[in-house]
């Protein structure tokens, strides 16, 4: 598995999300915008249950990821790159220095997709420590 940084398209594209999701959010009120805390977190859970994130929509899901992952990158301290194995790239979250990753874009994507019941700060929670172990472990990745 390698990485690298995100490019200024990249970049791009991230912020353009970001802005779709933050212009969908103040039709709810101000209360509602994004800081990429884990206070966003229900503020997600309930997007779950709104169109078009409720009918399975993949780029809308991936959106909804990336919020996910933008709190979870601001809780650890990880960038979002590009990681690519022999299967292709994708984007993920990175630990600055070891090789620890995540793609939560594809882990908000594939449990709609299956049918499983998303509980996103059961999901945050689980995530923020698997990530923490696999550091602590100086990267290594347990199966």
């Amino acid at each position: 598995m390698e990485s690298r940084p995100l490019n200024e398209t990249e970049i791009a594209g991230f912020d353009s999300e970001r802005k779709w999701l933050d212009d969908f959010l103040s039709h709810f009120g101000p209360e509602h915008t994004l800081r990429r805390t884990p206070n966003d977190i229900p503020t997600l859970q309930s997007l779950l249950d709104a169109k078009p994130f409720s009918t399975g929509d993949e780029a809308s899901l991936e959106v909804l990821g990336s919020a996910l992952g933008d709190v979870v990158a601001a809780t650890l301290g990880f960038d979002w790159v590009v990681a690519t194995d022999e299967h292709g790239s994708d984007f993920a979250i990175k630990h600055p220095s070891k090789m620890v990753l995540a793609f939560p874009r594809d882990m908000i994507v594939k449990r709609v997709e299956s049918g499983a019941i998303l509980n996103l700060t059961e999901l945050y929670l689980g995530v923020v420590a698997a990530l923490e172990e696999q550091v602590a472990a100086d990267g290594v990745v347990r199966d």
